[in-house]
Order: structure tokens, then C-alpha cells, then sequence
């Protein structure tokens, strides 16, 4: 795609809404226009088919689609349903609650591979941890979900995201001094506006807040408390883009294509493990003690760790193939 002429353009909000349990965050959701909500913890099921009443005085649920799921590969034909225009002039929003069960999602799916592969080599699978190669996929496809919403946006399509909340400790770890979304790290550079939530309670009364992380389009401040937050305070802001056209995107079609290329490579890479190992297998049984020196200083002025080689890249792991097998000869 090349430049275009900079103007005004039709565009939908990327909100953030995290917080402790009970804070509001489902409620903020749920006074958005026309809203269709992946529900991956049965949350807005307390909220279908009733109004919501806030302590403002207003009454909203504009809930009008519901997926029951916490499945990747359904969250993935989701997305894929509203970048293809499915939903286009029907749903004008899309919820996501919670985005912390679909990452816990993949954590568990990272650690069963891990497990499987140390019940393979007879290991024990309690000393399991994530290895950097999981974690690298983990974050691939934070960077797909991401790119998604961004698209929508672009489409005007607002999503908002709902995170529970874990503490932040200080360097001691003996005192709690904030909180953050439970989610991938990098997913807060995406959103344009961040809300914490948080209620105070005194007696039988319940009040609801958010404080103000972030917010590009600036109509509020951050830093700002806010009682009772509702779509309401951003309508003006985006209902005046409303007539406007909108850009073209093509995010993460070419997110695809690079992840494409980093899953390719990352096979290869397997396959090039597999045959390197098997060149230092012969070196060892023929004692070749002159080349076997060789690659020990390669690997030295290199900095490869034999331990980990599986977390190499492709380029690395081949350059390394090919000197083995030349000092082999």
C-alpha cells in the first residue's frame, strides 16, 4: 500500500477497561452502541435480555450478539467474521471479556506442548517451564489479535477489551503499589484509551470509578477520576466521524504474510536442529577431537548455547550447520 493524501477519517475506539473483580468493567461495556461481546467467562451473561441501571441515573444494554467461548480458534473466526464485513452497519461495537482468559489460554497450550516433549524424552514434566520458542509464539498470536482489533477500527467498529487485574509489588515483593492488565505485555502500546477501574464501598452503598491510563483523543485527561464511566463521554468524539469515509488498512493481512514467513522459518529451524544433531552424533563416534574443537570455539565466539538450541533462529542454527559439516569433511 502506498502513502495517501492525510485527512479525516470514519474510526472506531480501542478501549481498555481493567480492574479487580466487581469493579464495573463489564458494566462500562455494555453502553456501547449495538454491541456484539466473545464472552470467554460467562460475565454478560447477568447483564442479557435486562437493562443496567448506574448510579448516574441512566439505564443501558445495547448487547444485541453473544459467542460463549474461550476457544482461540473460535476468537480467530470472530475477528475474521468482522473483517470481512459480515457485521458491517449491524454491530458497532465489539467487547472482549475477558482478554486475560484467552491469554491464560494460550499460557496453558504453550505448557502442554512443553509437557508432551518432556514426557517424549522421559523428563519430568513438573520442572516444566514455557520455553523462549512458546513464549515467541505466544506472542505471535498476541500480535495477530492486536492487529485485528486495529483493523476494525480503521473499519469504525470501536472494541473494547476487558482485562482483570494483578497486583504490582515493589522491588522487596512485600507491598503492593499498583495493578495491571492481566494480558500479554505489549498489547497496551494498541489501545487508545486505557481506563483502571476500581469502587469504593461504605455501608450498602457502591460506587464505581475508572481512572484515566490514557487517552489519545484527548477528551479526557489522564490521570482524570471518573464516576460512572459510559461510552457517553467519548459519543461526541467519534459520532462526528460518523460521515466521514474510511482509510483502507490492510494490517493484519500483512501480519499474516510475516507470520507466515516466521512459522516457515521457525520449521526450518527445527529441521536444521535435528540435523546438526545428528552431524555431531558421527563427529562423536569417529572421535574427530580436531573439528569437535573447532565447533566448541564457534559456538563460543558465537554465543550459542548448546542447551538451548532449539531457541535459535533459522539463520543461526544454518550458519552453524554449515560449519560443522565443513570442518566434518
Amino acid at each position: 500500500m502506498a502513502f495517501r493524501e492525510a485527512k479525516a477519517a470514519k474510526i472506531g475506539g480501542k478501549f481498555l477497561a481493567y480492574g479487580m473483580e466487581g469493579s464495573g468493567k463489564s458494566m462500562f461495556q455494555l453502553t456501547f452502541p449495538n454491541i456484539a461481546c466473545i464472552d470467554s467467562e460467562v460475565g454478560v451473561a447477568h447483564y442479557e435480555g435486562r437493562e443496567i441501571n448506574l448510579n448516574n441515573g441512566k439505564s443501558y444494554n445495547n448487547l444485541k450478539l453473544v459467542d460463549n467461548t474461550s476457544d482461540l480458534d473460535e476468537l480467530e473466526s470472530d475477528l475474521d467474521d468482522f473483517l470481512s464485513g459480515e457485521y458491517d452497519d449491524k454491530i458497532n461495537t465489539l467487547s472482549i471479556d475477558s482478554e486475560t482468559k484467552f491469554y491464560n489460554t494460550m499460557q496453558i497450550a504453550a505448557t502442554e506442548v512443553e509437557e508432551r516433549k518432556a514426557r517424549k524424552k522421559g523428563g519430568d514434566i513438573d520442572d516444566t517451564v514455557v520455553s523462549q520458542r512458546q513464549w515467541g509464539r505466544i506472542k505471535i498470536i498476541n500480535m495477530k489479535f492486536q492487529q485485528a482489533k486495529i483493523d476494525l477500527s480503521a473499519k469504525g467498529i470501536h472494541v473494547v477489551s476487558i482485562a482483570q487485574a494483578t497486583e504490582v509489588k515493589n522491588e522487596a515483593g512485600d507491598k503492593v503499589i499498583g495493578i495491571k492488565p492481566d494480558m500479554h505485555k505489549s498489547v497496551k502500546f494498541d489501545y487508545d484509551t486505557i481506563l483502571e477501574f476500581y469502587k469504593e464501598e461504605k455501608n450498602d452503598d457502591v460506587r464505581y470509578f475508572a481512572k484515566v491510563k490514557k487517552d489519545r483523543t484527548e477528551v479526557t485527561k489522564v490521570g482524570q477520576i471518573i464516576e460512572n464511566p459510559t461510552y457517553d463521554i467519548w459519543a461526541d468524539y467519534y459520532n462526528k466521524k460518523n460521515g466521514l469515509a474510511v482509510n483502507p488498512t490492510s494490517y493484519r493481512k500483512n501480519l499474516d504474510t510475516s507470520i507466515e514467513s516466521m512459522v516457515d522459518d521457525s520449521d526450518k529451524a527445527e529441521e536444521v536442529v535435528v540435523e546438526w544433531k545428528k552431524e555431531m552424533k558421527l563427529l562423536n563416534e569417529s572421535k574427530n577431537a580436531n573439528a569437535i574443537k573447532k565447533i566448541n570455539k564457534y559456538l563460543t565466539d558465537n554465543n550459542i548455547d548448546i542447551k538451548n538450541i532449539a531457541n535459535y533462529d533459522y539463520k543461526t542454527l544454518d550458519e552453524l550447520l554449515s560449519y560443522t559439516r565443513l570442518v566434518s569433511e
